[in-house]
């Protein structure tokens, strides 16, 4: 998992995860219009996801005070490296075929907020400010949440 060195940098990191997450979700909610399921409970869900994420990034700028834009750049190139943002961003995915139908898209949301929830509990367990550690391990479990929906919504598929 990726070490960050300071909360600004664990911040950073997060803001970027959501940002990511956020244009995840409102990918799959183009999708589920494309493929014409507008009104099945999924697409509820995934809206639902989509305002947390937005929730998230904001509770995270709310304490970012900022870095240099090398020291944001260092960060995003070892989120990237140890796999805690996507190369390439959400238009790598679409590119690597990761976001081509239903399936594959809740096979990938799955994978990022798994991976959103452990990046958080390990940035909260390496935070020194109390109160960013509690709202990193609050968010962590948001996350777990939206996992299991997605999972569940992935295995209703194969039923």
């Amino acid at each position: 998992m990726m070490q960050v060195q300071t909360v600004q940098e664990a911040l950073f990191v997060a803001c970027e995860m959501e940002r990511g997450a956020i244009q995840l979700y409102e990918r799959a909610l183009l999708l589920m219009a494309e493929l014409g399921r507008d009104k099945q409970p999924l697409r509820a869900q995934l809206a639902y996801m989509l305002a947390d994420e937005k929730q998230h990034l904001a509770q995270f700028r709310e304490l970012y005070n900022g870095l240099d834009t090398e020291a944001e750049r260092r960060l995003t190139l070892a989120a990237v490296a140890s796999a805690v943002l996507f190369e390439g961003g959400l238009m790598g995915a679409v590119r690597q075929g990761l976001l081509k139908d239903e399936r594959s898209m809740l096979a990938f949301a799955a994978q990022a907020e798994e991976k959103a929830a452990a990046a958080y509990r390990a940035f909260a367990g390496q935070c020194s400010d109390s109160r960013v550690a509690e709202m990193l391990n609050g968010i962590a479990l948001e996350e777990d949440k939206h996992l299991r929906s997605l999972r569940e919504h992935e295995a209703s598929l194969d039923a």
